[in-house]
């Protein structure tokens, strides 16, 4: 009897533990070097700018863009840039309102455009499987924000 009850207090406190854990924090993410967009205002705008230069330049390199939610729960997407094409992955696994999804794909660019007062960054060439999901990769640095053009 006393084992079992051990046993029950022991799995309320991981329970409990896990429920109070702290969300995913934006500072742990721009210290990370993570590109950080929450709802618009981009942190480390310049790490995606040099990740755009470094494809262009057929170095290879790796980001992550953490975008928030409207509830402030991250999505990542994951860039990794092999000195010819690009593999994403979409993951919004700790989204608590949204279907659990890890999805990859392989897209041929990452392309740097003006958008009115913003400049843009956005995956081209996707193909494969989950290829819509690159396609819809797309992340607005303000100008004040961006450190090179």
């Amino acid at each position: 009897m006393r084992r079992r009850m051990t046993i029950l207090a022991f799995a309320s406190f991981v329970l409990l533990s896990a429920c109070s854990s702290k969300p995913y924090s934006i500072e742990k993410a721009s210290e990370r070097g993570d590109v950080v967009d929450e709802h618009g205002e981009v942190k480390n705008a310049e790490r995606l700018d040099t990740f755009y230069r470094n494809t262009l330049a057929k170095k290879k390199d790796k980001v992550r863009v953490t975008q928030l939610t409207t509830e402030g729960d991250p999505i990542f997407n994951d860039l990794e840039f092999n000195g010819k094409e690009i593999k994403y992955k979409y993951d919004n696994s700790e989204d608590k309102f949204g279907k659990p999804n890890i999805r990859k794909t392989t897209c041929k660019a990452l392309v740097r455009s003006q958008a009115g007062a913003a400049m843009q960054y956005k995956l081209e060439g996707c193909y494969g499987a989950n290829k819509e999901y690159g396609n819809r990769f797309m992340i607005a640095v303000d100008q004040e924000t961006e450190v090179t053009s």
